[in-house]
């Protein structure tokens, strides 16, 4: 898979500006000449004035909306439109001998490689097989019309995905977007567009999560026209559609609906239903059964282990796909770290003062009827086919396999959490597996933040140290 424009820009002399105006104008007449660091990894001497049009169309925020196959009077040429707008134009060097134009005013003027040209040549040089290119290392026009006269044979093998290909090399999509980069450029492309689309539209909606979100919305057949992209009274399936199939309306979605963006509002729904299952147990409680409400205690506590293993494997796949913000990741800490207090602070037998008839047998398990002891005192027996994550310690496995900087600002809470346990375990009684688990876990976290270095240890003088020193000072 071709890096993204962000993993190669170290070491890239990057203009001022961020590519968006015309060439910069030439300074007197002189043209010394300049080291630029292209897209491709090459080193590059070239004038002042072509190096001010390579560092602009390298480090542009151009893309590309549509690639075409065209036949003129001067023979077949590739067309790749630019978002400009500005057509640059790839003849078939066979046909017409080597040439490359665009149709933006300052080539038509000056006849000079202008920020189009860069932009594209150095991103098709990325991800086309360019052995056969020149070598030379410059970047004068003869040289590119030589590179993208090699490059000629190549684009049609890859006509269909290089508008994408392109766009995903891109600096800013790739620096704020590392999941659509990646989604982009996997084999289930298609599909993974119209999830990234469901996750961004879903930000919107006040309860559901992404995927049920898009149950809502009918595949967008590949060969479907534009003009059928309206669905009449639906604003959000209309705009599915366009940015599912069109590459510059994605774009611009993801731009405002970033990654943190989506994740953010995607864990807080989860806290929500957290929320809420804790609820429909305290309804139950007060009014006892009803046809849409059997949250009793082995209810809750499964939905809740649920809940919990959705937000952590969110976590992953979200991280997995590209980097969170320190505020996001340490956001799903303290959602968990607020499910295991409210639990730990249920603590009780919730039926004993109920208004309404229940039938519970002898052998009832008293965590039946205290979440607590459910979750994290007594947990019911499970057997081999119970899932591995219904098994765990709950919460607090998932925190011990978090890195420590993104819950160690909730040290202080989990230490009441943990005098919680302690405090609500029996003195006959050994602690609970997750009362030794935690402990464990802030014991390791605080000797591993508060040790001192051994350089930064000094050793404490001992008497024959001082009878020394005294020694030598009467020498």
């Amino acid at each position: 898979m071709p890096t993204t424009r962000s993993q190669r820009a170290r070491g890239r002399v990057r203009s001022t500006g961020r590519g968006r105006g015309g060439p910069a104008s030439s300074q007197g007449n002189t043209a010394p000449v300049l080291p630029v660091q292209g897209h491709s990894g090459l080193l590059q001497a070239i004038s002042s004035t072509s190096a001010a049009r390579a560092s602009q169309g390298i480090t542009a925020d151009f893309f590309v909306d549509r690639v075409r196959r065209h036949e003129s009077g001067r023979g077949a040429y590739f067309a790749f439109q630019v978002n400009r707008p500005a057509s640059v134009r790839i003849y078939n060097p066979i046909e017409e001998g080597q040439d490359i134009e665009c149709t933006c005013e300052d080539f038509q003027t000056t006849r000079a490689i202008c920020i189009h040209i860069y932009w594209l040549i150095y991103g098709l040089n990325a991800l086309l097989d360019t052995s056969t290119a020149s070598s030379s290392g410059r970047l004068g026009r003869t040289d590119i019309v030589t590179r993208a006269s090699a490059i000629y044979g190549l684009i049609g093998t890859q006509l269909p995905s290089l508008p994408t290909m392109l766009n995903a090399t891109h600096g800013d999509l790739a620096s704020d977007s590392d999941d659509a980069v990646e989604a982009i450029l996997s084999p289930t492309f298609p599909h993974a567009r119209a999830d990234q689309v469901c996750d961004m539209l879903s930000v919107f909606d006040t309860g559901r999560l992404p995927d049920e979100f898009g149950r809502d919305f009918a595949p967008v057949p590949s060969d479907e026209m534009p003009h059928n992209f309206y669905v009449p009274h639906s604003l959000a399936a209309t705009i599915y559609r366009l940015a599912v199939r069109d590459e510059s309306v994605f774009r611009r979605l993801r731009r405002v609906i970033t990654h943190d963006v989506c994740a953010n509002a995607h864990f807080s729904k989860l806290r929500a239903r957290a929320r809420e299952a804790f609820a429909r147990l305290d309804s139950y409680v007060e009014d006892g059964p009803t046809p849409d409400n059997n949250q009793d205690i082995p209810r809750c506590a499964r939905s809740l282990r649920s809940i919990v293993n959705e937000i952590c494997q969110t976590r992953n796949i979200r991280t997995s796909s590209g980097p969170l913000s320190t505020t996001v990741v340490m956001k799903v800490a303290e959602i968990l770290v607020e499910i295991l207090q409210e639990v730990c602070n249920r603590n009780e037998e919730v039926y004993y003062r109920i208004h309404w008839e229940r039938e519970a047998s002898e052998e009832e398990p008293e965590r039946n009827r205290n979440l607590y002891a459910y979750l994290i005192d007594d947990p019911p027996p499970f057997s081999a086919s119970t899932p591995s994550w219904m098994k765990e310690t709950f919460v607090i496995d998932r925190l011990r396999q978090m890195p420590a900087n993104e819950w160690r600002h909730l040290i202080e809470r989990l230490t009441t959490i943990l005098d919680q346990i302690r405090d609500g375990t029996p003195a006959e009684d050994a602690p609970p597996v997750a009362y030794t688990k935690l402990d464990t876990m802030i014991q390791d976290y605080t000797a591993e933040a508060f040790e001192p270095s051994s350089s930064s240890v000094q050793r404490r003088p001992t008497l024959g140290d001082q009878r020394e020193s005294q020694r030598r000072r009467l020498e």
